[in-house]
């Protein structure tokens, strides 16, 4: 094994069929991750075997997977998800000790997850790819393990017909409309794919990312079934979706990429602007509230940890500032000290502590 080898390239002079064989040949183990466009799918390789695979779509998440399939109620998943919090185990493990899904139900899905990533992978014909050499176990504790070639085969037999099905659909987020004319289509029996309840969640205004998901992450059936049913006119692509580039949903999802690299400042940073672009959308509003907690959390234990009195500095720079830290600058008079500050504020205690450190970084105030 190459050891601490990082290697990174574009997928436009080493395609990822290329990268992945490389890595299968050499049985490297460790993460590799794919960019494309703020698409970011990750899979994490041991001794040349694929044991996960994640990417930064919400709808991909594998809580997400589960309560849409029905296999695990959302409850219950909060449920575990606090487990884990608590506890550290990874939530497969903590899934399959609660009894909430079966190990063969939960590697099933792993394992579906694991080919749809490659699927994808595979047709994409720009973007940049990192692999780094090193151990790291998967979050869920639970592992589908499956051979790089095995994937490959798989993703390559299909590879023509995803780059047809994209070429219909446009992204993964497109929504549908049925033709007043269009009836049920009718079940095929032996198929394991239910293309009526397909038709109906397309019907219900579902995107072809939500209906994969309630098919246990079967992206590329799922897709191919919707592309079949716009081809004979049962569904009608919706062609007037917003441009997402830099979106709000967009920076939620780089935000979380923040957090997860440790940089709680610039994750807050993101999902505030993700916040005042689309404050309605839930999935920003939840991002915000992660960042937010993280960042406060830092910054808690940096200026709580001991007795602070802040005091205002005679020659303070002149800065533009909001008005909850006009405010809380306008108190600061060398007698009250930081945590009575904070908690007789006018604004939550959490945008109190924030802008306090925002105060002393811009040297505003002297926190003693």
């Amino acid at each position: 094994m190459l050891k601490g080898m990082s290697v990174r390239g574009a997928l436009s002079t080493m395609p990822a069929e290329d990268v992945l064989d490389w890595v299968a040949r050499r049985k490297l183990s460790g993460p590799i991750t794919f960019d494309r466009r703020g698409l970011v799918r990750s899979l994490v390789i041991d001794d040349g075997q694929i044991v996960w695979a994640s990417s930064n779509r919400r709808d991909e998440q594998l809580g997400v997977i589960l309560t849409r399939s029905g296999l695990v109620a959302e409850r219950a998943l909060a449920d575990a998800l606090e487990t884990r919090a608590e506890t550290g185990v990874p939530l497969g493990k903590v899934l399959l000790m609660s009894a909430l899904i079966t190990e063969i139900d939960l590697v099933d899905i792993l394992a579906t997850k694991i080919r749809e990533a490659v699927t994808d992978i595979v047709t994409w014909t720009d973007g940049t790819f990192d692999v780094i050499p090193k151990a790291q176990p998967p979050a869920t504790g639970v592992v589908a393990q499956l051979p790089i070639e095995v994937c490959l085969t798989v993703a390559r037999r299909r590879a023509e017909r995803m780059t047809a099905i994209m070429g219909v659909l446009g992204a993964d987020d497109v929504t549908f409309f049925v033709p007043p004319s269009a009836a049920l289509p009718p079940a095929e029996e032996g198929s394991v794919l239910d293309r009526q309840r397909v038709w109906t969640l397309a019907g219900d205004r579902h995107s072809a990312a939500d209906i994969a998901a309630a098919f246990s992450g079967e992206r590329f059936a799922v897709f191919d079934a919707l592309v079949e049913m716009v081809e004979t006119e049962r569904l009608t692509v919706d062609r007037r979706q917003r441009d997402r580039t830099n979106s709000a949903v967009e920076l939620a999802a780089g935000a979380r990429g923040r957090l997860r690299q440790g940089d709680r400042a610039g994750a807050l940073a993101m999902a505030t602007k993700a916040l005042q672009q689309d404050p309605s959308d839930p999935e920003v509003r939840k991002t915000f509230a992660q960042a937010e907690r993280a960042r406060v959390a830092e910054v808690a234990r940096q200026l709580l940890a001991r007795h602070r009195v802040p005091r205002r500095l005679d020659h303070a720079p002149r800065t533009e500032l909001t008005p909850a830290e006009q405010e809380l600058a306008d108190r600061v008079d060398g007698r009250w000290d930081l945590l009575s500050l904070i908690r007789s504020a006018s604004v939550r205690e959490a945008e109190a502590l924030l802008a306090f450190s925002r105060l002393a970084e811009v040297g505003v105030v002297d926190l003693g």
